[in-house]
């Protein structure tokens, strides 16, 4: 269950409706509010002050229809500007950025002002009445007008207009290569703070000597559905563990795409057997399963992000060697943070020292193939890139204690100068 709700809690900061869908049911409340504030209290109380001024009915109805017509109009325009700045991204950068533009959560915020205003205006629009006339007293009406609702309505159009002014800076500046490289990179950064050390269970160094012996017979869990494995519940696969006393070998981790039928894992049990059905059931609904990947427990989601931008301006088509110099950089980032962490063991224990999990923890041969190694084939093609990378690895070398890590990377400069 848990890592199905981080994965919805991260497809509620992707979405476009959540932000707009709260700042709506705000704007809803607020109007009632102040408009039966004004029915209280009236406005007398306010023609004293030199920041607000009484309305007429015919003036206050003229504000509000004018406001709330021209926020549903700016609406329209602002989000077809934000279609063509992930149109314009998702072309030059790839698809798989149009995620870091749905998170963004100034056009969410903007979106929801504009949304919210002209709600407010609308609701607050229709208590506006005007006195009737002499000649129909079978009907007679006071006049009524929501002073202070209609001032809220002027500070929410002033703070719509200074919400417009940062759109329109904010939109090209969200498709600025500097800043969306910067913002891949301080996801990799997080993320690297979230899944190292953060592990499942506590780590046994080295593997147990009869580990294979203790697997026997382990019974196979399946995939029942095709899709990429998005997330693990380290938390329910620990407690299964413990409570049934047995062993759960994880064969895939996040970012594999998942195939029906196809072991993911198995549970060999160390005291009396249990309900084959019943385990895998309970061993599936630790896996969250979808059709796209996500970077919750995903770091190589990200660093592929990197990939494919250097690999589009590496394209003839692109042609632009400082882009891909800029990934780079920032791919060295990743490896120089990651050089001075340890990378988690596979073998996990309970509090009681009992072996309960075996994980697919990436090893270093991954890390490097996953970032800067998938590179080398374009990177030759261009000396002045291919020069930029060795110098990066040579400085990640020089920082860098792991020696098997500066092994690798070794082997990357090696291919690097392959015909």
């Amino acid at each position: 269950m848990r890592a199905r709700i981080q994965l919805w809690l991260y497809a509620i900061h992707g979405s476009y409706w959540f932000v707009p869908a709260l700042m709506a049911i705000a704007a809803i409340l607020v109007s009632q509010l102040t408009v039966q504030a004004d029915r209280e209290f009236g406005g007398q109380w306010m023609a004293s002050s030199w920041w607000a001024n009484l309305n007429q009915p015919e003036g206050a109805r003229a504000l509000l229809a004018t406001v709330a017509g021209s926020m549903i109009t700016v609406t329209g325009v602002t989000f077809s500007l934000t279609i063509l700045a992930v149109s314009y991204a998702t072309s030059h950068f790839g698809p798989r950025l149009l995620d870091n533009f749905m998170h963004d959560r100034g056009n969410q915020v903007t979106l929801g002002m504009f949304v919210a205003t002209f709600l407010y205006c609308l609701l607050v629009l229709r208590t506006v009445r005007s006195a009737s006339g002499p000649f129909d007293e079978s009907s007679s009406t006071t006049a009524f007008v929501p002073n202070l609702s209609v001032l809220v309505a002027v500070l929410l159009t002033m703070a719509s207009v200074g919400v417009l002014i940062y759109f329109i800076h904010h939109i090209p500046e969200s498709i600025y290569i500097a800043n969306v490289l910067n913002n891949i990179s301080q996801q990799i950064s997080s993320k690297v703070d979230d899944l190292y050390p953060q592990m499942l269970g506590e780590p046994i160094v080295g593997p147990p000597v009869d580990v294979d012996d203790r697997m026997n017979g382990a019974i196979e869990v399946r995939s029942q559905q095709s899709g990429y494995l998005q997330g693990l519940d380290e938390t329910s696969l620990l407690e299964f563990a413990n409570e049934n006393d047995s062993i759960v070998r994880l064969l895939c981790r996040p970012g594999d795409y998942l195939l029906p039928e196809q072991v993911i894992a198995r549970v060999a049990f160390q005291g009396t057997q249990r309900d084959d059905c019943d385990c895998a059931s309970r061993i599936l609904k630790s896996f969250a399963i979808g059709v796209s990947r996500t970077p919750t427990q995903d770091l190589s989601f990200l660093s592929n992000q990197l990939i494919e931008i250097a690999i589009r301006a590496l394209s003839p088509g692109v042609n632009d060697p400082f882009t891909a110099n800029e990934c780079i950089d920032q791919l060295s980032k990743m490896l120089n943070e990651l050089s001075r962490r340890s990378l988690p063991s596979q073998y996990r224990k309970d509090p009681q020292g009992q072996l309960r999990i075996i994980t697919t923890e990436p090893s270093w041969a991954d890390i490097v193939e996953q970032s800067i190694g998938r590179l080398t084939y374009y990177v030759r093609a261009d000396p002045n890139v291919a020069a930029h990378l060795e110098h990066r690895i040579h400085q990640i070398i020089s920082t860098s204690e792991n020696a098997q890590l500066n092994s690798l990377l070794r082997d990357v400069i090696g291919q690097l100068s392959e015909s």
